[in-house]
C-alpha cells in the first residue's frame, strides 16, 4: 500500500488544457506588459505581470505565449525572473522549523497542569466543550500559536 502511494509521487503532472484568451484577457496582457520596458525587466517586474495574469484568469499555455510574444515580451524569461517552474506554479516554500522535543515537552507540562486546575476547580473528571476550548486558548497565546495552526508540527 505505502509503494503504491510512494510511486505515484514521481509521475509527471498532467497535460494542461490549452485556454483560449477571451479579449479582455488579451487587453490585461497588452495593457500590464506596456507598463514594463522589456531590457530592464526585473524580478518584481516579473512577479507583478504573474500576479496580473493570474489575477485575470489567465492560465500558462501556448496562448499567453503568443500574445506575450507579440507585446515584445519572452514569456519563459518573465517566468523565469519570477522563479515559475516548468509546471506553471512557483517552487513549495520551505518547510516550517522543526519543533524540538524540549517545546513540545514544555507545551505538555502546560496542558497538563491546566488540565488539573480546570478539573481540580470543576469537581468532576470529564471536561466540558467551553473547558477545553479555554485551555485550548490558553495554550495558543502561551506558545504564541495562530488559531488557524495545529498545536504541535506532525511533519516530518
Amino acid at each position: 500500500m505505502i509503494n503504491s502511494i510512494n510511486s505515484g509521487a514521481s509521475m509527471p503532472p498532467p497535460p494542461r488544457t490549452e485556454q483560449s484568451l477571451t479579449s479582455d484577457q488579451q487587453s490585461v496582457i497588452s495593457d500590464t506588459l506596456s507598463e514594463f520596458d522589456v531590457d530592464n525587466l526585473s524580478e518584481t517586474d516579473a512577479l507583478s505581470i504573474v500576479a496580473a495574469f493570474s489575477e485575470a484568469g489567465i492560465q500558462p499555455g501556448l496562448a499567453l505565449e503568443k500574445a506575450v510574444s507579440e507585446a515584445g515580451f519572452d514569456a519563459k524569461s518573465i517566468g523565469e525572473l519570477a522563479n515559475i517552474s516548468e509546471e506553471g506554479s512557483r517552487p513549495p516554500p520551505p518547510p516550517p522549523p522543526k519543533q524540538s522535543s524540549d517545546d513540545i515537552s514544555s507545551m505538555v507540562e502546560y496542558l497538563a497542569e491546566l488540565l488539573e486546575e480546570k478539573l481540580a476547580s470543576s469537581n468532576s473528571d470529564s471536561l466540558s466543550d467551553e473547558d477545553k476550548q479555554s485551555i485550548l486558548a490558553q495554550v495558543f497565546e502561551k506558545f504564541d500559536i495562530e488559531e488557524s495552526d495545529s498545536i504541535i508540527n506532525t511533519t516530518a
